[in-house]
């Protein structure tokens, strides 16, 4: 009898530590590091955002990299709107005021609301927005395509931005985690016509809600 109850209690135990491990490995438990799961909700003030980036100086040049923190640090009132206004951490400079609408994506510039990301969208989907200091027209490449990235496999969106008919800008979107990657793209201007090369790259790692 006394066997049986000593076999009965290893198998409880054990069990018990297949199912503690099983929930560590799911992200289910708190403390230490585990498998990022999927970003789940809206970003707000407080959500920092960190990124792998990468870049050139010039054309042909060495590449660099490292890694970038963006939070969101307040909510403001612009033309009417709320607005999280984010910030790149170091230096303390604000790189996006960012706010979702029905129809996607927006963030405040030129004194005005632009649409940034347009979701829900359909592929080849156009529009004509102003980013970076000039318009600038957004052709949808993908829609909610599952990709492998820093928060899991999560659905990404991708956007490709066009100035003077060349790519510029290409974003890649998702609703709870918004601006997941990026890849920007800067002009050498040869004769006889300008080439545009891609310089910088950025990727998400986290997020924190």
């Amino acid at each position: 009898m006394k066997i049986c109850r000593l076999y009965f209690l290893v198998l409880i135990t054990g069990a018990s530590a297949i199912v503690s491990c099983q929930k560590e490995i799911d992200g289910t438990t708190g403390g230490g590091t585990v498998i990022p799961v999927p970003a789940n909700q809206k970003p707000k003030v407080g959500t920092i955002w960190t990124y792998q980036y990468n870049w050139v100086n010039h054309m042909g040049g060495p590449n660099h990299a490292k890694m970038i923190t963006h939070r969101a640090v307040s909510e403001e009132t612009l033309g009417g709107e709320k607005w999280l206004k984010i910030i790149d951490v170091e230096p303390d400079t604000v790189v996006y005021y960012l706010n979702t609408k029905t129809d996607g994506l927006y963030q405040y510039t030129n004194n005005s609301s632009n649409l940034l990301c347009k979701y829900p969208a359909a592929v080849n989907d156009t529009y004509t927005t102003f980013n970076a200091g000039a318009s600038e027209v957004f052709t949808v490449r993908g829609v909610n395509d599952t990709t492998a990235t820093g928060l899991g496999d999560i659905p990404l969106s991708k956007y490709e931005g066009v100035k003077t008919s060349y790519i510029i800008d290409v974003l890649w979107y998702n609703k709870n985690a918004w601006i997941v990657w990026q890849y920007q793209y800067k002009l050498v201007p040869v004769s006889p016509s300008p080439i545009y090369f891609l310089y910088s790259k950025m990727f998400i790692e986290s997020i924190v809600y």
